[in-house]
């Protein structure tokens, strides 16, 4: 097993892939996290873009990083002329988390608010609210909790206007055990929402 397979495993990788199926890039991103940001890769993946296109793989470095660490200085040399990735199907495990991003903590990972990410936000809080309005806690508690959550997508709103000009974004850190609560929400949601549509088709 590859070092990316094992980091893919640990950060739960296959739980992100699954939230992200739920969204998609809007046009008006223009690539951001690929043309701005930097984009660490491990050796086994840099072997997969070298075979790609060797010329393209030039920008790729380990120069001051950790021995199996590599960089990508942006913009990335795989983006085509309308900014899109053209290694998508191989793309490093930095690039298949994002706007998740993996963190030291070891049970959990940061989420920016790029357009997509502020989605997510937004999704999660509602999850959150959700699930705690069935609980058993007060109303009071429990409208706490929901003015709490609105002010916190109110802030991640903010940093998502700032997006494509602020060097450091603010993260939300979800651990990993509320990552997979959140993937069976957003399937439940949408799993919902398309047997609505197919009644109303009906």
């Amino acid at each position: 097993m590859g070092i990316s397979a094992s980091v893919k495993k640990a950060i739960r990788y296959s739980v992100v892939q699954n939230i992200l199926k739920h969204y998609e890039c809007p046009d008006t991103c223009g690539a951001h996290c690929c043309s701005k940001g930097q984009i660490h890769m491990f050796e086994d993946e840099v072997d997969v873009l070298i075979a790609r296109n060797q010329k393209k793989a030039e920008k790729i470095t380990n120069e001051g990083l950790s021995p199996g660490l590599y960089l990508m200085n942006a913009p990335c040399s795989f983006l085509n002329e309308t900014g899109r990735c053209e290694t998508y199907d191989k793309r490093p495990t930095v690039c298949g988390m994002y706007p998740f991003k993996v963190n030291t903590s070891g049970n959990s990972v940061g989420l920016q608010p790029c357009p997509i990410g502020f989605l997510i936000i937004r999704d999660f809080a509602s999850w959150v609210v959700d699930s705690i309005s069935k609980s058993g806690i007060s109303e009071e508690e429990k409208i706490r909790v929901s003015v709490e959550w609105q002010r916190n997508v109110d802030s991640y709103a903010e940093e998502l206007n700032e997006f494509h000009s602020k060097p450091v974004l603010k993260e939300m850190q979800i651990p990993f055990e509320e990552l997979e609560m959140l993937s069976m929400f957003l399937a439940s949601k949408n799993s919902q929402k398309a047997s609505d549509i197919s009644s109303a088709e009906n």
